[in-house]
């Protein structure tokens, strides 16, 4: 089998470095302003964009971008930090919903201005806006065929 070209191995260098450093630095950043981690805020943020701020577990793994098993280990320890609740959908006993709380809102509330920044600093400024579309399509490109469920979960393009 054929090795990567030197192109290819740069460009795939360079964006494992991103998926590396980027939830790193991000993962400082949360960790210093509030106690959490990258993936924990991912969690909060996605269950606060709802407007009753709930939503089925299965739907939160695919929004929040971790795996069913990961996400039960983030909802317990948010759980247990009074950010989160998990009760039984009435509609389905065999779903579970997660149900942000009072607290949690407020700490997202309180922690997204600086999240916001933090990103627009590492991502966007450099990037500029043709950068920022690019990189919108380029990332919508490689994750469909991964995981069509999270990009389904995204709000359409331009909807925001």
């Amino acid at each position: 089998m054929e090795r990567l070209s030197d192109q290819q191995d740069r460009t795939w260098s360079l964006l494992v470095g991103v998926m590396m450093w980027l939830p790193a630095e991000l993962d400082t950043y949360l960790e210093a302003a509030a106690g959490l981690s990258h993936a924990e805020y991912g969690v909060l943020r996605c269950l606060s964009a709802g407007e009753d701020r709930e939503v089925h577990m299965g739907r939160l793994a695919s929004t929040a971008a971790v795996t069913p098993s990961h996400l039960s280990r983030i909802v317990a320890r948010l759980e247990k930090r009074g950010r989160i609740t998990r009760t039984t959908d009435p509609a389905d006993a065999r779903r579970t919903l997660a149900r942000l709380t009072e607290a949690g809102a407020e700490l997202v509330a309180q922690v997204e201005p600086g999240y916001a920044q933090e990103v627009r600093r590492h991502v966007f400024e450099p990037l500029g806006t043709w950068g920022a579309r690019q990189l919108e399509d380029l990332a919508e490109a490689l994750l469909t065929p991964l995981r069509p469920d999270c990009v389904a979960a995204l709000p359409a393009h331009g909807a925001r």
